[in-house]
C-alpha cells in the first residue's frame, strides 16, 4: 500500500501501531504535520495531548517517556480502527 493512497496521517499511525516508526517521534508528525492539514479533527485530540504529555520538559527530566510512548501506540491503535479520516 502506498503512502500517497492512505495519507500521511494514516500511515503515520500504521508505522506506530507496527514498530517502524518511534511513538514520540510519529507523534510528532502527526502533531505538526497532520493534525493542522486535517483541519483539526477532535477525533485526533487524545493522539495529541499524549505526544504533548510525552514531550513535556518534566517528564523528560524525570526520565518518564517510555511510559508515556505506550499510550501513543494505543491511540493510534484506536484511531486506526475507527472511521478515516477521522471527524470532529
Amino acid at each position: 500500500m502506498l503512502r500517497t493512497e492512505i495519507g500521511p496521517v494514516r500511515w503515520w499511525l500504521l508505522l506506530i501501531v507496527n514498530g517502524s516508526l518511534a511513538p514520540g517521534a510519529g507523534g510528532d508528525l502527526i502533531t505538526y504535520e497532520g493534525w493542522g492539514a486535517l483541519a483539526q479533527p477532535q477525533a485526533l485530540r487524545p493522539l495529541v495531548d499524549k505526544t504533548e504529555a510525552y514531550n513535556d520538559r518534566a517528564a523528560i527530566r524525570l526520565g518518564d517517556r517510555e511510559s508515556l510512548a505506550d499510550p501513543i501506540v494505543e491511540e493510534a491503535q484506536r484511531l486506526l480502527t475507527g472511521p478515516w479520516p477521522p471527524q470532529g
